[in-house]
């Protein structure tokens, strides 16, 4: 007999059933036993990516926010950007000042645009608990793939280090390592958590977690892909700068 779900030429038609990624926890360390749980001190960009567990790499992550928090001062966000206005009759001041400008020829510079969208990720007082303490609450009840806390590291690193757009500190590691953390699974899994519970596990609303995936991309530019060295380099490159202080 047939099977129902082969048409007999070797070809499927039927697709099988959608994947419930929230019915249970995937096995995110399946693929191997002999990987390290523990966090790595990494002593050259060029190491082996492919040796890190899920939890090593989520702990190699936190070592490093660690470091770049302690050694970061508490620095406040910027404020909002004036700009001059010139009051019409019958209209108060605030309705004659335009909203910002991300396109077209009326844009604010890149910079500028930078450091609005940036604001969206300091919190008005830091949070009453570590990035490490953050972090494992996320691995516990949404876990990921050793990848996807790699590739937040990537995204952490460029933002915080090499173009400085976002100081590491504990006003903003917090939501920065979590839109990070969310918009690297979406990049790479194919099983996603929903966004609802994500938000829960992260102490935001889904929407305010939406708003900080849509600052992380535009402050990235849309720039989301990185390859295994790359991956490699950043992690390495966010320990070195958490042991010299930031730089």
């Amino acid at each position: 007999m047939e099977d129902a779900s082969d048409n007999g030429r070797g070809h499927v038609s039927s697709p099988p059933p959608p994947p419930n990624p929230n019915a249970e926890v995937p096995a995110v360390n399946a693929l191997s036993d002999n990987l390290s749980d523990e966090p790595i001190v990494i002593d050259n960009p060029a190491w082996d990516i492919t040796t890190i567990s899920a939890l090593g790499a989520l702990r190699t992550l936190q070592l490093a926010l660690e470091s770049l928090t302690e050694a970061a001062a508490d620095v406040p966000p910027t404020p909002p950007i004036s700009r001059p206005v010139t009051p019409t009759q019958g209209k108060s001041v605030n309705e004659n000042i335009p909203p910002p400008a991300f396109i077209g020829a009326d844009a604010d510079p890149h910079h500028v645009q930078h450091a609005a969208i940036a604001r969206r990720f300091f919190s008005k007082h830091p949070p009453p608990f570590s990035i490490s303490a953050y972090l494992a609450r996320q691995h516990a009840y949404c876990p990921h793939s050793p990848g996807v806390y790699l590739t937040a590291a990537h995204y952490i690193h460029r933002l915080c280090i090499l173009e400085r757009i976002l100081p590491a500190t504990n006003r903003t590691v917090h939501r920065l390592s979590l839109a990070a953390t969310r918009i690297a699974a979406k990049a790479l899994e194919d099983n996603k958590w929903s966004q609802q519970r994500v938000a829960q596990i992260g102490g935001v609303s889904p929407t305010q977690l939406l708003n900080l995936e849509v600052a992380l991309c535009f402050l990235l530019d849309f720039e989301l892909g990185v390859d295994a060295a790359g991956l490699a380099r950043s992690m390495f490159g966010l320990q070195v700068a958490g042991r010299s202080g930031g730089r």
